[in-house]
């Protein structure tokens, strides 16, 4: 008899301490559900006023205020650069500095949509951007880095063709004649009926030949 009751007393304690296992657990799980709920209207919020701050932008630079469409492009990159909208903004406020000539500002914002975004043209764009500022520095190897990334990130047909171009004549004024010869191959290769590229070529391989 002794021996039952210290049995049952001894499955009591172990459903017991299981008990409280399982409510620590389920107390656990719940906090993480709440967290992650939160976490997701959290960033849900962010997404929306990243999106009411570009628009904002946008409105300024259609009417030809760029100095008010700089400060809100500031704010939503600051406030919201892991965002989408906040790394468009960042886009178009490279796309501000490089007017204003501010190459070395342009940089950091078009290398981070370049990374991280997720609209193609905006992508391939940077990319090309990246290859034009580090051609004015003249860091020719950076230039052909980036324009390849243009090339192989281009969202079209025509875009694709206009990047290669300017890869051939970066290869042209790094002195690489056999990769500059290699592009216009490729390009007849891929556009041979259209008349512009071939007009392109043309005055590329003029030029190739001047040298």
């Amino acid at each position: 008899q002794d021996s039952f009751v210290e049995t049952v007393f001894s499955i009591r304690e172990f459903l017991k301490l299981k008990s409280q296992i399982l409510t620590r657990i389920t107390g656990v799980l719940v906090a993480l559900i709440v967290i992650l709920i939160l976490f997701s209207r959290a960033q849900e919020n962010n997404f929306k006023e990243a999106e009411l701050l570009l628009s904002k932008s946008n409105l300024f630079l259609e009417n030809g205020d760029v100095q008010n469409a700089k400060i809100n492009l500031q704010e939503l990159v600051d406030e919201y650069g892991s965002t989408e909208p906040g790394r468009a903004g960042g886009y178009k406020l490279a796309q501000i500095y490089m007017k204003d000539k501010l190459l070395d500002d342009a940089i950091p914002h078009l290398k981070l949509y370049s990374k991280k975004g997720k609209n193609s043209f905006l992508i391939s764009s940077s990319n090309k951007s990246l290859s034009y500022i580090y051609s004015k520095k003249n860091e020719l190897s950076n230039a052909i880095k980036y324009q390849r990334k243009a090339v192989n990130t281009s969202n079209s047909l025509n875009f694709k063709a206009e990047n290669m171009i300017i890869l051939a004549y970066l290869y042209l004024a790094n002195k690489d004649s056999e990769k500059t010869k290699e592009i216009i191959k490729e390009i007849r290769d891929d556009f041979p009926k259209n008349p512009l590229i071939s007009q392109k070529i043309d005055e590329l391989l003029g030029q190739m030949m001047s040298k």
